[in-house]
């Protein structure tokens, strides 16, 4: 037989405060660093609003952009590729969906990219030239990288400098003699 002797209370005590005090100073570590990241600084702005009013209007909005698409044809040309008509439904995507597709893929490129707006009546066929409309490259991950285009005529070419290459959203809104229309692009930059 052993001679262990049982711990004394003592001890014990001291262990379970040291256990005690390395739990809560992991427990401070723990929210200084996640202060420190910015989680939740970092709002959500699609559709360039705050979610809370995506949210409250999401109907509203999905009625807006189908009326808009009934009146206009509205085309976005980024380096001389067409991304085809502007919808929001890459919105439902993943990001990792970048990586699996073919279309909407390796659209921006590092530091300077072309882009045309191209917006047809589709009753009259005609190039609508009077448009208010904003486009914001943005990465999913960090706003610190937005780069935002207010484009008022269509008959311009205008230029965003890409600085990372990452997976990037292209979100605009268009207005039109009142229409409003949304749209939200999944891509890369390489």
């Amino acid at each position: 037989m052993s001679n262990k002797k049982p711990l004394s209370k003592r001890t014990i005590y001291t262990i379970f405060l040291a256990k005690f005090l390395f739990s809560l100073t992991l427990i401070f570590w723990t929210i200084k660093m996640t202060l420190g990241a910015g989680v939740g600084l970092d709002d959500d702005n699609t559709f360039m609003s705050t979610y809370h009013n995506v949210d409250d209007n999401y109907n509203k909005i999905v009625l807006n952009n189908n009326k808009f698409e009934k009146l206009y044809s509205a085309h976005l040309i980024i380096n001389g590729k067409d991304i085809g008509q502007l919808t929001y439904d890459d919105i439902y995507l993943s990001q990792r969906n970048i990586k699996k597709r073919t279309t909407r893929k390796n659209i921006l490129k590092l530091n300077e990219n072309k882009v045309v707006l191209v917006i047809n009546d589709k009753k009259t066929n005609q190039i609508v030239d009077d448009v208010n409309a904003t486009i914001v490259f943005t990465m999913p991950s960090s706003h610190s990288y937005d780069k935002t285009l207010n484009i008022l005529n269509t008959k311009k070419d205008y230029i965003v400098n890409i600085g990372k290459i990452s997976y990037w959203n292209i979100m605009g809104s268009i207005n039109v003699n009142g229409n409003m229309g949304h749209f939200y692009i999944k891509t890369n930059a390489k």
